[in-house]
């Protein structure tokens, strides 16, 4: 018997029956609420924004949100390295900017849909943030790979006509349960927690009109918890950063 959890939104998972080893998503009806959180272990202003972060609704009423915390490298010089910082998060939030016209990058800096979202911090700015009807659907599959050891994606997506792209397909893998205490810095004596984290992630190549399926496999770095593991996948717009719809899938197969 094949197991289906109903998640919001249009959202579902289905469970293989054996081991629980296979799972997939299906976008709903409406827009996914992609959120790029750009932030430091560096940086003083920005462990209310990771706790905001961590809090945020999955699935629910309205579009589920898709969280993608990215930790930059650039607070780095000032004497405390985030062991989660990568110098190609930093190139992504540079490149985001310039496509909307910006010079600076800054901390906390969220995105919602591959747009400036300065608000973030508002009562009620994220429910008031309508995401409107999807320019694609999305599914993602997962199941564990036989060799190296890791967690083999499968993304099958369609854009609609409405946006002509060019387009390309991402995925990401994200652990949640992380902590650090900050030894120097801005943030020197606190341990920080984070959820979200991005720990890898991969451009699929362009999608077309017609759409595709799309395999990753993603290796699982020493010392990650898999069953903390989370799988994204979304179509960006290249030219716009436009997000056309995401999902999320939880490691089902952990």
């Amino acid at each position: 018997m094949i197991a289906r959890i109903a998640l919001g939104a249009g959202l579902s998972i289905v469970a293989a029956p054996s081991l629980g080893v296979e799972c997939a998503v299906q976008s709903g009806a409406d827009r996914a609420v992609l959120l790029e959180l750009y932030t430091s272990e560096g940086c003083s202003s920005c462990p209310p924004a990771d706790r905001w972060f961590s809090r945020l609704p999955l699935a629910g009423s309205g579009a589920p949100v898709v969280p993608l915390a990215f930790h930059v490298d650039y607070w780095d010089y000032i004497g405390w390295r985030d062991r989660f910082a990568d110098p190609a998060w930093s190139a992504r939030q540079r490149e985001a900017v310039r496509r909307a016209g910006g010079r600076t990058v800054y901390t906390p800096q969220v995105m919602r849909n591959g747009r400036d979202f300065p608000r973030w911090h508002a009562s009620g700015a994220l429910e008031k943030a309508a995401a409107g009807e999807p320019a694609a659907r999305v599914k993602i599959s997962l199941r564990l790979a036989a060799a190296p050891a890791g967690l083999a994606v499968v993304a099958d997506v369609q854009p609609s006509g409405a946006t002509p792209g060019p387009n390309e397909v991402f995925v990401a893998l994200t652990e949640s349960r992380l902590a650090s205490t900050v030894r120097a810095g801005e943030n020197r004596g606190t341990t920080l927690s984070h959820d979200h984290v991005v720990r890898s992630l991969a451009s699929l190549g362009p999608v077309d009109a017609k759409g595709g399926s799309f395999r990753h496999v993603f290796a699982l770095g020493a010392g990650w918890k898999a069953r903390d593991v989370a799988v994204a996948a979304f179509v960006q717009d290249s030219r716009t950063g436009d997000v056309l719809q995401a999902a999320r899938l939880g490691n089902c197969a952990g």
